[in-house]
């Protein structure tokens, strides 16, 4: 009997190949076009091995029944912990199963769905400050002007992980130029610069990459401390406070501390350094998602092809939410009636996953579907290929249709063959434990944005002519300019 095997991509020629990464764009062609039993073996940047899943089969396997027997890659794992600390993330093992047992109350359904009218109350003040901006620019015209989407959804997800997660206001919206916000995008938001820095940290040692001369990789360190210095600065205090009402244990709730930071305080759980560490994390990955997911929402909702789709959204969103502008609250219970803006916002995730791919690298010799995996061997799921793979979603795989997600119970998985082929928030014991406030913020921001404005391409660029950053998140190089009419009568 013939033992299974994974099928082979095709090699590239050239020295360029030898240092370029495969994206997800090239896997799902690969996906789609080599047959294959759920494994796809191929040579990633530095002609290294890599053998990629391609099933929700394999995906379920992998990522959930033995999740155990994969860690992140030794060098990577390392490069994120010089950014977000040794948190939910870039955790490992038992310490990891610790961490994520602590931290799921913060992350419960009945917090997040309180948190619903922040979300809403942030990107109303968020549409308040683009109607100025269009209304006013040097470009406006008729309530109508260019707008960089992608700066608008960096500060209002900043502003939101803020007060959400650690009771703060970090005035984002209102003034993106504070030491504390210049810090933290120097430090966590990704640019080629990082990208670079992610590379060469690939070649070498930490220390090494952190004695890169240049202004970017200043700014990249002194972001870094900075950020840390406030978290710390931040938890001591409030462990003081604490200490100082150290009898009245609901204390924090009744002072109104209900944030992510405080509900780990309170399981006693972590040291300060842990803290530290967490709170980077939330800052890294609680905020650069969901930034991402509203600059593709405006993305696709804005290409001509799609009207259709931007304009009955809005026609429900209008008959079902007050406007921002009366101050009226927006809870869980309103937004979360709205069917087509949460088929929108799942369509939107499936589309364009955020993160694009998971990297693991087995820790034993094991095998996977069947197929022998020696130790060492880097092992990916490219989530975003998954997502769009016609064998899973049909035909339209490719294609923005929220209807995908309308016709009833058996479109529960939005059409696909398989629960485990959308994988936008992961699954098993990684899977994204703030899943729940992802969702919920995404669809607050969309339902401000699409309420208030008509989105179009910026008049005379033509609307599919992106280029993506591939990182740890998936990003359009330069953000996205899109044309923004206030649309009036809400």
């Amino acid at each position: 009997m013939t033992r299974p095997s994974a099928a082979e991509a095709p090699r590239e020629g050239g020295w360029r190949s030898f240092f370029r990464p495969r994206d997800s764009k090239q896997m799902l062609r690969w996906m789609e076009t080599i047959p294959n039993d759920g494994l796809i073996r191929y040579l990633d940047v530095f002609n290294m091995e890599v053998v990629a899943v391609t099933t929700p089969r394999g995906a379920a396997e992998f990522l959930q029944v033995k999740a155990d027997q994969y860690v992140k890659n030794p060098k990577v794992k390392r490069i994120l912990e010089n950014i977000l600390g040794n948190g939910l993330v870039t955790s490992e093992g038992m310490d990891h199963k610790y961490q994520r047992k602590h931290l799921l109350p913060a992350f419960n359904v009945k917090v997040v769905k309180n948190l619903y009218p922040l979300f809403w109350t942030k990107a109303a003040e968020m549409v308040t400050l683009i109607k100025r901006e269009v209304e006013t620019g040097p470009k406006a015209e008729k309530a109508s002007g260019p707008v960089n989407i992608d700066d608008w959804a960096g500060r209002v997800s900043l502003d939101i992980i803020g007060q959400a997660g650690f009771g703060s206001e970090f005035s984002s919206l209102s003034n993106p130029h504070t030491a504390l916000n210049t810090s933290y995008r120097a430090a966590f938001v990704p640019n080629e610069h990082s990208q670079l820095i992610f590379v060469l940290s690939l070649l070498t040692t930490p220390k090494l990459v952190n004695l890169l001369p240049g202004k970017n990789s200043a700014l990249f360190r002194e972001g870094k401390r900075s950020v840390t210095d406030w978290v710390r600065n931040l938890i001591q205090d409030r462990k003081a406070d604490m200490y100082n009402h150290v009898d009245d244990l609901d204390y924090m709730d009744k002072n109104g501390q209900k944030d992510i930071i405080a509900a780990a305080m309170k399981t006693k759980a972590f040291s300060t350094e842990d803290l530290v560490h967490q709170s980077k994390t939330l800052l890294g990955a609680g905020h650069e998602t969901s930034a991402t997911a509203v600059t593709w929402g405006i993305y696709l909702l804005s290409q001509p092809r799609y009207a259709h789709i931007q304009n009955r959204l809005r026609d429900e969103i209008r008959a079902n939410l007050p406007s921002p502008a009366s101050g009226m609250e927006v809870t869980a219970d309103l937004l979360d009636r709205l069917p087509y803006l949460d088929a929108v916002s799942k369509e939107i995730m499936r589309v364009y996953s955020p993160v694009p791919l998971v990297g693991r690298i087995t820790q034993q010799d094991t095998d996977l579907l069947g197929v022998n995996i020696p130790k060492g061997t880097p092992v990916r799921l490219h989530m975003w290929a998954m997502n769009q793979a016609r064998q899973f979603w049909g035909e339209d795989g490719h294609e923005f249709n929220p209807e995908r997600w309308l016709a009833g119970k058996e479109r529960a998985n939005g059409g696909a063959t398989d629960s485990l082929a959308y994988l936008t928030f992961g699954h098993g014991p990684r899977g994204c434990i703030g899943r729940g406030f992802a969702i919920g913020e995404n669809k607050a921001i969309l339902a401000a944005l699409i309420g208030s404005f008509d989105f179009k391409p910026v008049p005379g660029t033509i609307p599919d002519a992106i280029n993506i950053l591939w990182g740890i998140t998936a990003r359009i190089i330069g953000g996205y300019d899109v044309q923004t009419t206030v649309v009036e009568g809400w």
